[in-house]
């Protein structure tokens, strides 16, 4: 008989976000393998904080539902508005949404948290589930996740797509919060690691920030990477490059947390060095930021060789990777963004202006024509187009080592290193 798996995840179709597609894949991938996922997603996701699309899940896959009592983030927004007017009235200035920090923890999310609890014990119950996955963010499913095991004693798989309760120094810079917040989230985040089996990250550079600073977890801690889904790989033939040199970038471009402005810099001084023009030279970019890259090009005055488009599909945006030249690649550590995982079989070299760390050994080792710029410099990102401009025009950019990538990043292979995991919390338990 399959053993069956209860997965508690806000992120999953119809929504869109980037969030959704993990848990999509595990789920698919876990049924391939002999387990029977039953997913538990929001009836009413929060509208104004996530993407709302058409698609279903996979087939095949029980999906259930629960309602959110409360979607606060406008009326909080609204709130914090309303404030912040009052207080310009008066001459002072607010930074923050205290809002948001006071009223909304662990996050907005939190009026998912009282039916999705009771959902998921009947769940757990009606279908003798043999363990529990959560999937966060948001951070309140761990909680659901938390006290279902607490009414049922079913091992609780929590799987952290991004770091929650860490000391990460840019995060005190851009994000500070109120001192009672930082305590509340402490005693939180304490309470969902002692409560958990095992601990999923998506990087090796996280769980070693979680090990050093919640050392409960270095006995159930693992990594399994975000990766890449190989129903995604192209069976046709590379299509032709774009006409003009690309450099391509999708998605978030963490203006909040990376300085911005070298590259822009670096294409002004080739512009200005009549290294580039608007017909042999394109920076191509698909994402909600390109009002902000619209003014970076009007700042440096390349507006003429920058191209800022809104979101498209994300099959859209894999034909317009495989038509580049190169993918421009920022991360704010210790997570790793998915463009790596697209890049490398989507067989297009990097531009990667990030620190030295973990997805600089992986570009190095499976992308032997990237270019990695580890400082802030517009010299040395000007001088690695034009190297990649050159290579190209000889024929001499290599191509990745797609193969060896996916054998260690296909999501498949990921979610059979989840279900390995899982087993081994199982088998520990009827020890």
């Amino acid at each position: 008989m399959n053993k069956r798996l209860l997965m508690i995840c806000y992120y999953f179709p119809p929504l869109k976000d980037v969030g959704c597609k993990r848990s999509v894949a595990f789920s698919r991938y876990m049924r391939k393998y002999s387990w029977e996922p039953i997913v538990l997603t929001v009836k009413n996701p929060d509208r104004t904080y996530c993407s709302v699309g058409y698609e279903t899940g996979p087939s095949g896959i029980r999906v259930e539902y629960s309602r959110s009592i409360a979607n606060v983030y406008k009326f909080f927004g609204k709130a914090n508005g309303l404030v912040h007017r009052i207080a310009n009235l008066f001459g002072a200035k607010l930074h923050r949404n205290y809002f948001l920090e006071l009223f909304c923890i662990p996050d907005v999310f939190w009026g998912w948290i009282p039916l999705t609890a009771f959902r998921a014990k009947k769940l757990a119950e009606k279908y003798d589930v043999d363990a529990i996955y959560v999937s966060c963010s948001p951070w309140s499913s761990a909680i659901i996740g938390v006290l279902v095991r607490k009414c049922t004693d079913i091992p609780l798989i929590i799987d952290f797509r991004d770091p929650y309760g860490l000391e990460i120094p840019w995060i005190k810079d851009v994000a500070p919060t109120i001192r009672i917040r930082k305590i509340v989230d402490k005693w939180l985040i304490n309470k969902i690691l002692d409560n958990t089996d095992l601990f999923v990250v998506t990087t090796e550079e996280t769980r070693d920030l979680y090990c050093e600073q919640y050392p409960q977890v270095r006995d159930k801690i693992c990594t399994i990477h975000n990766g890449f889904d190989t129903e995604f790989i192209p069976t046709e033939l590379q299509p032709i490059k774009f006409s003009k040199f690309t450099i391509i970038y999708t998605g978030e471009f963490y203006f909040y947390a990376l300085k911005s402005e070298a590259f822009f810099e670096a294409i002004s001084l080739l512009k200005t060095r009549k290294s580039i023009d608007e017909d042999n030279f394109q920076f191509l970019f698909y994402g909600d930021g390109r009002h902000q890259i619209k003014q970076l090009a009007r700042k440096y005055d390349i507006e003429d060789l920058v191209n800022a488009n809104g979101r498209i599909p994300y099959t859209d945006v894999l034909e317009a990777l495989r038509k580049s030249h190169l993918q421009l690649l920022r991360i704010v550590k210790p997570m790793i963004s998915t463009k790596l995982f697209e890049g490398i079989p989507m067989n297009v070299p990097f531009l990667a202006t990030i620190p030295q760390g973990e997805v600089e050994k992986i570009i190095k080792t499976y992308s032997p024509s990237s270019y990695l710029v580890t400082e802030d410099s517009a010299p040395k990102i000007a001088d690695a187009i034009l190297d990649a401009i050159s290579k190209y025009n000889n024929n001499e950019i290599k191509p990745n080592r797609v193969s060896e990538f996916l054998e260690r990043f296909s999501r498949e292979k990921l979610t059979l290193k989840l279900k390995a995991e899982i087993e081994k919390v199982l088998n520990r338990k009827k020890e």
